[in-house]
């Protein structure tokens, strides 16, 4: 927007200080701090029209005013004929955006688009150079701003969010991931621990990648699993202990032994007492409660006491079950400690603080997300496109445990992506992430979203909905009603799927609230569903609420509802009041 304002199209030349009034405030908030300038334009704008040196000074005060350069490499300023008027890089001033592939991908931007993110990759101009660029249409007049990084710049900043990000981050109990530069040598690790290091690898990580197996390895004297992750000069390694991976299979074993143990002391006093009549009354004793405890039912006692010899072997097989029974109890103790901990990561991933841009009063919004007792999928986001374009997302993964968790980050992180690339095109970010899901997807599962980008400006919500709950809305200080709205499939359920975009507008004191079906499928001890029409009584009960009561109202209710009976499934829900400008 500033660069709209700074940059007009004339016969002559572009006019820096064209804007329509006689005195201009510019006030720049940038990453070394606010610039403020006051130009006079009928003494300043004349005056630079006179200049010889116009072009170099407008592009000088151009240049100053954006202030790009602590954090880009390339800043362009592209006209409505898709010519390049201004560049940071004098050589590409003129360069036609038509004349390449690489370029001629933002002239979107001339037909409607307002934000053009592309990959990285080797520009048109020259194919020894890549950059990462993206762009964003200007809004008072024809054209675009574009801004770039290097390669280097890209790697290095990219590097860096992956060095804080592992530096905390855990896989299961004692577990960790491993960053490594193109030598190998670790550049990133928990708490920085094992910091330029080299990491030996028994096969290359290339290679490993390629795969998409684990192999076994001794690493920093710990017997592990390790598998790899590579993209351009960086290696990611992922690092989890054999013993951690197999003590549940550990207790498994244990019942086996101690069931052969049993056995082997039953043909042992077969022997001894010759199939004895006396004998054979108790094996058979035996076989009827071993049958029980075998089936499941550990509370079983052995007692046939025919002989001294069954005396002892009923003690010894209830003391077996008894032992048994305890190391289940601590078993199950330590998995639960497992989940919740497990839980707590997936919590990490999704935004807790609220309000969430505190200088924003355009709209009002909270976010909750209550996990059940078993790591499940759903999950909500929100965040800005751009200045005037906020993303709201809700979806729900099909499945528990950990593999739903995994799947749930990489559709969060895939959906950000997407979302940030196409903007308000929503069905087209809907279709890449769909792609990109089922390239990665062995175990089948799917996710249902509801994703939306609300123009803060006007209030037009443009959406899709994959296979998701349908959004309750309060229109005008009305009743919360259903909105039955377009469908599609979930995504990752097909390859060839096609996506619906729908559209709504909201107007000032609107309110919208998503939710997944842990909301009103909640059960209560008879077994009967909570439903949509409880969730919109108790939405309804107090509309006028702060954003966060009236999701608390819905909690409160499930909660009166459900009373005793034992969450299933997370319960996930987002809460927006549109005020308006």
């Amino acid at each position: 927007e500033r660069a709209s304002l700074l940059i007009k199209e004339s016969d002559r030349k572009p006019l820096i200080f064209n804007f329509g009034q006689e005195v201009v405030d510019v006030k720049i908030k940038t990453q070394a701090g606010n610039y403020e300038d006051k130009v006079d334009i009928e003494k300043d704008g004349k005056e630079l029209l006179k200049d010889p040196d116009y072009d170099k000074k407008v592009k000088e005060y151009f240049i100053r005013c954006l202030d790009f350069n602590d954090e880009m490499d390339e800043v362009n300023i592209v006209d409505g004929d898709g010519i390049i008027r201004i560049s940071t890089v004098d050589k590409y001033e003129g360069y036609d955006m038509h004349s390449g592939k690489q370029s001629s991908e933002f002239l979107c931007l001339l037909e409607g688009e307002d934000v053009y993110l592309q990959d990285i990759q080797k520009i048109s101009f020259d194919e020894k150079t890549v950059m990462w660029y993206s762009g964003a249409a200007l809004k008072h007049t024809k054209g675009f701003l574009q801004v770039g990084v290097n390669q280097d710049t890209y790697y290095l900043e990219r590097e860096k969010i992956l060095k804080t990000k592992i530096r905390d981050e855990r896989v299961g109990r004692d577990g960790y991931y491993l960053l490594l530069d193109s030598d190998r040598k670790i550049i990133g690790s928990p708490r920085d621990t094992y910091k330029d290091d080299t990491l030996n690898l028994s096969v290359d990580p290339k290679e490993l990648a390629k795969s998409g197996e684990m192999i076994k390895q001794d690493i920093y004297g710990v017997e592990s699993y390790v598998g790899t992750m590579t993209f351009d000069n960086n290696t990611m390694v992922v690092v989890y202990p054999v013993a951690e991976a197999w003590e549940n299979w550990n207790i498994s074993m244990l019942v086996l032994i101690l069931i052969d143990t049993i056995v082997f002391v039953i043909i042992f006093i077969l022997i001894r007492k010759q199939l004895s009549k006396q004998v054979v009354s108790g094996v058979e004793s035996l076989n009827d409660s071993l049958s029980k405890i075998t089936e499941g039912n550990l509370d079983e006692k052995a007692d046939f006491r025919t002989s001294l010899e069954f005396d002892g072997l009923s003690d010894g097989i209830n003391s077996t079950v008894d032992r048994l029974k305890q190391l289940i109890k601590e078993a199950e103790e330590r998995i639960d400690e497992e989940l919740a901990l497990a839980a707590k990561i997936q919590s990490s991933f999704i935004p807790h603080e609220f309000p969430p841009f505190p200088d924003r009063d355009e709209f009002e919004l909270y976010a909750s997300m209550i996990p059940a007792k078993e790591v499940g999928g759903d999950f909500y986001d929100y965040f800005f496109v751009d200045e005037d374009h906020l993303a709201l997302v809700m979806a729900d993964v099909s499945g528990k445990g950990i593999p739903a968790a995994m799947f749930m980050v990489m559709s969060k992180d895939k959906l950000r992506h997407s979302i940030m690339k196409y903007g308000t095109d929503v069905a087209e970010a809907a279709r890449e992430v769909n792609i990109e899901l089922l390239k990665e997807n062995d175990a089948g599962l799917f996710v249902t979203v509801w994703l939306g980008v609300l123009t803060v400006s006007t209030g037009h919500v443009d959406y899709v909905n994959a296979g998701h709950e349908y959004p309750a809305i309060s229109h005008a200080g009305g009743e919360f009603v259903a909105e039955e709205d377009e469908h599609s499939i979930p995504l990752a359920a097909r390859k060839k799927a096609d996506f619906e975009a729908g559209a709504f507008v909201l107007s000032p004191g609107d309110i919208l609230y998503l939710y997944t079906d842990g909301v009103t499928e909640a059960n209560n001890s008879d077994e009967e569903m909570f439903r949509r029409s409880r969730m919109l009584d108790a939405l309804n009960s107090d509309r006028e609420a702060a954003v966060q009561d009236i999701d608390d109202n819905v909690r409160k209710a499930v909660a009166d509802f459900v009373k005793d009976a034992p969450q299933f499934d997370d319960t996930t829900s987002l809460c927006l009041r549109y005020r308006g400008k």
